[in-house]
């Protein structure tokens, strides 16, 4: 029997054939990256914790490897407490110190900035303290989230310990989605199907020619929302449309992929052993909405027609350039419903740039949107648009739980761009389709 794609990712890491199910007492870990909620904590236990083992052993305190970590400042920038920013400005103070790459407040979201920047590669292993680093997978990377004491051994040794070898669902996904049919709505589809505890602990790996014919922009979108239904992680078989991403984003640095690693990147093999396998014909998917309080609780937009008075698009999950451009489609030459506040967040500040030099935050603008600099948000519930009690918001990011986005009285729904845009016209959930047949 062949191997899955993250056997093989998790193989070459420890030097040795692996399957699902073993456990690895040292996982040597490629990337690493904070952000400003777990990044301080995890440096000052780093400090406290292995300070003395420094100083016994006569050497500087350092992490383990400087150009394999990063800090990203992204939940709550530009700063909205005292607080976060002396987190932050102990995050700079350290990378200083140490000589890490640290993200300005603005740059953008940590698992954007991750991929665009190139700082994550295909058939690494990368990990990040915060649960949605599962974006990464549709890189080809085996990318998942950690807690604060991992992050803090992370930093003084580069591995993982214990970790076992998770099982994976493979997902197969044919036919063309149709007019107005976008990742975001496959995704949620999927997460109907599963349930929120449909792929526990196990990896959902994504491939067909549904997926083979996706750009980057929507892959990143299904892999982000895959641990909604519980995944450990989830991935794409890279491709040439992912090395030409790769690629991309490496030459805005003046780099190019290395040999060593073009030599990473990996498939699975068509013997590969799954613990399940669906099929999915993604044709018949219509635009969908996850209703509150759950992702997994999805429906077609044909179904739902609720009042919203916050329209959310940002967030992680869906706030790049093929969402602003779908969203600016269809704001083009409209208002924004008298009672509905659209806020909009591109996700990094390439993408800002990008939207603001081709017009389309001009276009956002005009249709009465708030247009903030790059970062979370309103996502989880911190700053940007804190939801007040009986507040009824449609977001495009990737969580919808009570008290997600501010009061446990509030209700949130979940849709892609284009739901987020139409709804936003109307004042209450929308089908996109009608705006996007000309």
């Amino acid at each position: 029997m062949g191997s899955t794609i993250t056997e093989k990712i998790v193989s070459r890491a420890v030097g040795r054939t692996v399957k699902a199910g073993e456990l690895i007492e040292a996982l040597p870990v490629d990337k690493l990256y904070f952000n400003e909620v777990i990044g301080p904590p995890a440096i000052l236990n780093f400090q406290k914790d292995f300070g003395d083992v420094y100083l016994d052993a006569g050497k500087r305190m350092k992490v383990f490897d400087p150009a394999r970590v990063a800090f990203m400042p992204d939940h709550t920038v530009p700063s909205c407490s005292i607080m976060v920013s002396t987190g932050i400005k102990l995050m700079a103070d350290f990378a200083k110190q140490q000589q890490i790459a640290m993200y300005k407040e603005g740059d953008g979201i940590e698992h954007t900035i991750a991929s665009e920047e190139g700082f994550v590669l295909p058939g690494e292993i990368a990990v990040a303290t915060d649960s949605h680093t599962c974006t990464q997978g549709a890189l080809g990377a085996l990318a998942f989230g950690i807690g604060t004491t991992e992050g803090e051994n992370l930093l003084a040794t580069g591995e993982l310990y214990s970790f076992t070898v998770p099982e994976t669902v493979r997902f197969h996904v044919e036919g063309n989605l149709q007019l107005g049919v976008y990742p975001k709505d496959l995704v949620l589809h999927v997460l109907g199907l599963m349930g929120e505890g449909g792929c526990s602990k196990r990896v959902a790996e994504y491939e067909g020619p549904t997926i083979s014919s996706m750009e980057m922009d929507g892959r990143f979108t299904i892999c982000n929302l895959s641990v909604e239904m519980s995944a450990r992680t989830a991935i794409v078989n890279p491709d040439q449309t992912t090395m030409g991403y790769v690629n991309n984003a490496l030459s805005g640095k003046g780099q190019t992929i290395s040999a060593e690693q073009a030599g990473m990147v990996m498939r699975s093999d068509g013997d590969a052993g799954y613990s399940q396998t669906l099929n999915i014909d993604a044709s018949t998917i219509e635009p969908t909405v996850s209703l509150p309080h759950s992702p997994a609780n999805a429906k077609p937009v044909s179904e739902v027609s609720d009042p919203i008075n916050v329209v959310f698009l940002g967030s992680c999950a869906n706030a790049r350039r093929s969402d602003l451009t779908v969203a600016a489609k269809i704001l083009k030459g409209r208002k924004v419903h008298p009672d509905t506040n659209l806020i909009v967040i591109p996700a990094s500040r390439k993408v800002y740039n990008w939207a603001m030099e081709n017009g389309i935050l001009n276009t956002i603008a005009q249709s009465g949107a708030n247009i903030e600099s790059s970062n979370c948000g309103p996502c989880f519930g911190k700053h940007m648009g804190i939801l007040a009690p009986g507040d009824r918001c449609l977001s495009t990011s990737n969580r919808n739980y009570k008290g997600r986005m501010g009061s446990p009285e509030a209700f949130i729904y979940l849709a892609s761009p284009a739901v987020a845009a139409a709804t936003a016209l109307e004042g209450r959930i929308a089908d996109p389709r009608k705006y996007l047949g000309d």
